[in-house]
């Protein structure tokens, strides 16, 4: 049994420490200062005491006994294609890990389950895997599929009710989204950002999309489009979605959701409707015309070569920092539960569970939460809309 002084310096590989700060998304350094401000650069450099060793296996997750090998142990393989243009310098967390193992648990059960009632294959899934049409036509086609056109978004008000209603459109014809910003339903452990803002399962009988709820608000939208564009490009994948993406398909899927919300050639006249205006006022008018949000507006602006990068990214943080305080308010647990899990997702295992067709026990496996919520999810749902 080990024995040791706690003020006894132990030496741990420095990195064999940086790879259990990516676990937790983050690096050696934040979890050094996490652990002792006065003792972080020896942390740093692989000296810790005892109850340091353990304070740092906890912050990070990792079991305690990989802390002492000499070195990381070998990374797993992304489960689906990785589309991210930071992957070099990001490796997937435990927390992505987690995240992706908990919606494949739902999708492979869900996906069982359609083909036992022999649903059919959804059309458009898979449509375009040879051959890639215009971004702009893409765009259209998708459009139509879902019932998105101009009569619609001039009944909407907000940003928020046209993620709303995309998403419910999506849902309607079989497309599974899934939006959270943690990890499950542990609110100790938010996704990061920097990491990925969103995947995408291209399966004929059930596709679907996970949104990281923890990136602006404002950005949700384009991210549930460019996930779209790779459901119809039929490639399941990590996507990060960044203007300056390298990715020959990750530059195309934001191509097409950028003319999914914001068509060119429309945008472009809204933006010469007001000659003379600031390019501040443009955004703001542009906005209220397309119903997106400005973060949206800014990114087309951006691709469209009318702001500069520095522009869009100080519009985009003020966007991240209104969403983190906003968030922070909290709100219904269970409209949260259903938006985490997919309306749909959410609705048929509840509803199979009341009927006695699964075990309360599994519907909160599959739900990441109590049978007892599970029960108090339906009857909310069939008393109010959620």
């Amino acid at each position: 049994m080990l024995k040791l002084s706690s003020m006894e310096l132990i030496e741990l590989s420095p990195a064999v420490l940086d790879w259990a700060a990516s676990q937790a998304g983050s690096h050696v350094g934040e979890v050094a200062q996490k652990v002792s401000k006065r003792a972080a650069e020896k942390i740093i450099s692989g000296q810790l005491t005892y109850p340091q060793v353990i304070k740092y296996a906890k912050l990070t997750g990792v079991p305690l006994g990989f802390l002492f090998v000499d070195e990381p142990p070998v990374p797993r393989a992304p489960p689906i294609a990785d589309f991210r243009t930071v992957q070099d310098s990001q490796p997937l967390s435990r927390d992505f890990f987690e995240v992706f193992d908990d919606i494949e648990f739902k999708h492979a059960w869900l996906r069982e389950r359609l083909i036992s009632e022999d649903a059919d294959p959804l059309p458009f899934v898979g449509k375009y895997i040879e051959k890639l049409p215009a971004p702009e036509d893409l765009a259209v086609e998708m459009r139509q599929t879902i019932g998105f056109n101009d009569e619609t978004r001039l009944r909407l008000r907000t940003p928020d009710e046209l993620f709303s209603f995309l998403a419910e459109a999506c849902e309607k014809i079989g497309i599974f989204v899934f939006k959270n910003g943690i990890v499950g339903n542990n609110t100790s452990r938010p996704l990061s950002v920097v990491e990925f803002r969103g995947f995408a399962i291209a399966d004929p009988y059930c596709p679907l999309v996970f949104i990281n709820g923890a990136d602006a608000q404002a950005a949700w939208v384009f991210t549930l489009a460019h996930e779209l564009a790779h459901i119809w490009l039929g490639h399941s994948g990590i996507s990060d979605a960044g203007v300056a993406a390298k990715n020959v398909e990750e530059r195309y899927c934001n191509a097409v959701a950028g003319e999914f919300l914001v068509p060119t050639k429309r945008f472009r006249e809204v933006w010469n409707e007001i000659e003379g205006a600031s390019d501040d006022v443009r955004m703001d008018f542009a906005r209220r015309t397309f119903k997106v949000s400005k973060v949206v507006i800014a990114r087309r602006a951006y691709d469209l070569n009318l702001i500069s990068k520095e522009v869009y990214f100080a519009i985009y943080r003020l966007a991240r920092n209104a969403s983190k305080d906003k968030k922070s308010t909290g709100g219904d647990f269970f409209r949260t539960l259903a938006v985490r899990n997919s309306k749909n997702f959410s609705a048929q295992v509840s509803d199979l569970a009341i009927a006695g067709s699964i075990t309360l026990s599994h519907a909160g496996r599959l739900l990441n939460t109590t049978p007892n919520n599970v029960v108090k999810l339906y009857e909310k749902r069939n008393a109010i809309s959620i």
